[in-house]
This record gives structure tokens, sequence and C-alpha cells, in this order.
């Protein structure tokens, strides 16, 4: 592999790397800005949310809820006994869901997919943009790529803009390569106003 051609691309993953360490606003897998910002969003929905996420990132405003992510059961992918994460999130707010994620154990500089799952007999399925392929009726979202450190690691805020409504979804971690799931919390509720 030629050097000359490897070095830009490494540069860029350290940079994303960097970036994912912030408090990040999230409209889609590839369409995030940090909190803080001035992206260019009109005057609607998005726009209302980034200004809302900004603020509470900037008070500092403490996450009333925190929930344990595991290994997943045998329909998952294991990466090793030690892998664990947790969410704090606030279980209502303005625009969208608001967290912070912290996962560890995970593959080293390695991309995984963070993913809103839900279940057509639980709230907040039918919001969700993108139907299971084999189960059209089950919804999801991959909302953003991360990147792990060179520990395995991922610490960050995210500001997730979604549809007003009540949800009860699962959160998934899956490993971008094979999106398989490696951690996963079950369903937990939460609500945007």
């Amino acid at each position: 592999m030629d050097p000359l051609k490897t070095t830009p691309l490494l540069v860029l993953l350290l940079l994303a790397n960097a970036a994912l360490a912030e408090d990040l606003a999230v409209f889609g897998r590839e369409e995030f800005y940090p909190a803080g910002a001035a992206p260019a969003l009109g005057s609607g929905d998005r726009l209302a949310f980034f200004k809302a996420y900004s603020a509470d990132v900037a008070a500092r405003r403490p996450f009333e809820t925190t929930m344990a992510l595991v290994n997943p059961p045998s329909w998952g992918k294991t990466v090793s006994a030690g892998t664990l994460g947790s969410v704090s999130f606030h279980p209502e707010f303005t625009g969208g869901f608001v967290c912070h994620l912290s996962l560890d154990g995970l593959a080293p500089a390695h991309r995984y997919i963070l993913t809103l799952n839900g279940n057509p007999q639980r709230a907040g399925n039918a919001l969700l943009p993108s139907p299971v392929p084999g189960n059209e009726a089950e919804k999801y979202y991959d909302f953003l790529f991360i990147t792990t450190d060179a520990r395995g690691h991922f610490d960050g805020g995210l500001g997730v803009f979604l549809k007003p409504g009540a949800y009860d979804v699962r959160c998934y971690v899956k490993d971008a390569s094979d999106f398989k799931i490696v951690l996963y919390r079950d369903f937990f509720p939460f609500t945007v106003k």
C-alpha cells in the first residue's frame, strides 16, 4: 500500500474521531454539527432544535436517566466480555433525543453505527424512517456513524433530531462492516416535544 495515498485517509479518520468527541447535533448519519456552531439550517424545526440543544450543552444541564448498554444475546455479536457502554439522557426534550454516550472495549479505530430500533407494538415505531428488511412493520433509524479511538473507546454528547412524539425503542451499536449488533439497550421510553 502506498503510504502517500494512505496518509490523507489516516488524517481524515483522526479528524473525524476528534470531531466526534464533541457534543454533536445530529440530523442524519453523516450530517452533524458541533453544538454552538453556525450551520445553515434555515429557520424551521431543525434550527430550533439546534439552538435548544446548543443551549442545553452550554448550560451543562444534568441528565435525568442513565442506562447500561450490554453485549447482545445470541442474535448479536460479542466483541469481548469487557465491552460495555452507557447512555445518559433527558427523558423529554424539544425536537429530539439528547444524550451522552460512553462506549468501551470495542475494536480500536473501528467504525460503528448508532441506531434507534422500534417495534410495531410500541410507541414511536412509526416515527422512525426506515423499515427493517424482511419485517417492514418494524422501523429503525441508523442515525450516526462513529469511530472508536485507539483504545476502542467513544465518549460524546449527541442531540438527535427526531419527529415529535412518544418513543419506546431500543438503542443499538452496530459494527459498520457487517451491521451486527455489538451493544444494545432493550426498550426504553422518551418523549420528543
